[in-house]
């Protein structure tokens, strides 16, 4: 049994962040959450302390691997993004090798950040995809991964053969998903449909009931890509339609960006029960737009976030979060008229951060909170002292906003201790 001191973070709802002072957090021997309760009676092997917090492991719902070392190259579209960064990027992972230590810096980079589980794309290279797994699988991190699918306009270095693709993303699914112990799962990963053709789509839909994994893919990111769906495909209405023709629209679904959903979209996308994960920082970097989360929300769709690595160039998750908040803050007082709503609070940036992407996920039954029964991913961190003097709600709202990475003294996954 491992003991876990401080102030406790317990994120249960989009409107509800509890505050347990000077509590234990115990991890049984299976790295599950024993109990969470007073500070008792003196014990050995304790991490952290009465100035300490822990919270849970930060989730990054949408992010690449193949382009970790290419964050912060700005002045790009996202078109022009996909041609000088994305494609080369992943080219370079025809070679397994660096694509495994490639891997290696992903993770120790993630980890030492406070993210404790990843839905990540990865290249159009198998032996690479399994290479990034293996590493994984060594390393503790939880990840939702998978190998990137694109057999349409995309440079001929990348575009796969349909059928190969479509087998080789079954072998990759068969063997990963659900393995150490339902840490690692399978994503089968349409770049986005004007990149895939409709053999491709739906062969992927079917793989992934089959084996009943995750899709994740890319949707009304910018007023370009909306165009191009439907200059590709004019007999549909636009790319959510693509997507739910093609059975890809499901409620393991995973929809990147989302900038753009009309109000029936956001309609047709609750209904499914497919998550949007919104990337407020890789939205704003690369100009593509300003989604309205507000309306994303009250349409009922389950919602997560992502750094979106690396059209997103920080990976700190906390700081995706407050970019979320001050995105909302922006198109409601610069709205004509003025928009009366109420933006999201720190509290419900703590709820996307942890259990509100671990429900879009379908991963809210093992991680996302600090509660008794749950997979212990968790971070044990030394904020500034003077958050001790305001009143909960303030306190929630600055940690928030003031928390760096090199406050992190401590990420458990599973239990295990694995950084930074």
């Amino acid at each position: 049994m491992q003991t876990l001191h401080g102030t406790v973070l317990q994120p249960r709802s989009a409107t509800e962040c509890m505050i347990r002072e000077n509590a234990w957090v115990r991890i049984d021997d299976c790295g599950r959450i024993h109990e969470v309760a007073p500070v008792g009676s003196s014990t050995t092997d304790v991490v952290g302390d009465s100035f300490c917090w822990i919270l849970p492991g930060f989730i990054d719902a949408h992010c690449h691997v193949p382009q970790w070392d290419r964050r912060g190259i700005d002045g790009l579209t996202l078109f022009d993004w996909h041609e000088k960064v994305v494609y080369p990027a992943e080219a370079r992972f025809e070679n397994a090798d660096f694509a495994e230590q490639m891997a290696e810096a992903f993770v120790s980079g993630v980890i030492a950040l406070g993210t404790t589980t990843v839905a990540a794309f990865g290249s159009p290279f198998p032996k690479s995809v399994d290479r990034v797994f293996s590493v994984f699988a060594r390393r503790g991190l939880r990840a939702v991964f998978g190998m990137i699918l694109n057999d349409a306009n995309c440079p001929a270095a990348l575009c796969q053969q349909t059928t190969a693709a479509l087998d080789q993303s079954r072998e990759l699914g068969a063997k990963w998903h659900g393995a150490e112990n339902g840490r690692l799962s399978y994503a089968f990963s349409p770049r986005m449909p004007v990149c895939c053709s409709e053999p491709m789509m739906r062969g992927a839909a079917a793989l992934a009931q089959m084996l009943g994994c995750h899709v994740q893919t890319h949707v009304a990111e910018s007023p370009d890509e909306v165009l191009a769906v439907r200059e590709t495909f004019p007999d549909r209405l636009d790319d959510v339609d693509v997507l739910a023709d093609m059975g890809l629209l499901t409620g393991r679904t995973l929809l990147g960006h989302g900038v753009f959903l009309s109000r029936a979209q956001r309609k047709q996308v609750a209904e499914s029960g497919a998550a949007v994960v919104h990337c407020p920082t890789a939205n704003l970097f690369l100009e593509s737009g300003l989604m309205d989360y507000v309306a994303h929300r009250s349409a009922g769709i389950r919602m997560a976030l992502g750094s979106g690595v690396a059209g997103g160039p920080n990976p700190f998750m906390p700081q995706v979060a407050v970019d979320c908040l001050q995105m909302a803050k922006g198109m409601k007082v610069h709205a004509m008229p003025r928009r009366a709503y109420d933006v999201p609070t720190p509290a419900e940036a703590w709820w996307l951060l942890t259990r509100g992407a671990a429900t879009a996920l379908r991963m809210d039954d093992r991680i996302g909170s600090v509660e008794p029964g749950l997979e212990a991913d968790l971070l044990v961190v030394r904020p500034e002292p003077w958050l001790a003097e305001l009143p909960p709600d303030q306190r929630i709202s600055a940690l928030l906003y003031t928390l760096r990475p090199h406050q992190i003294e401590h990420v458990f996954i599973a239990g295990r201790r694995v950084g930074p």
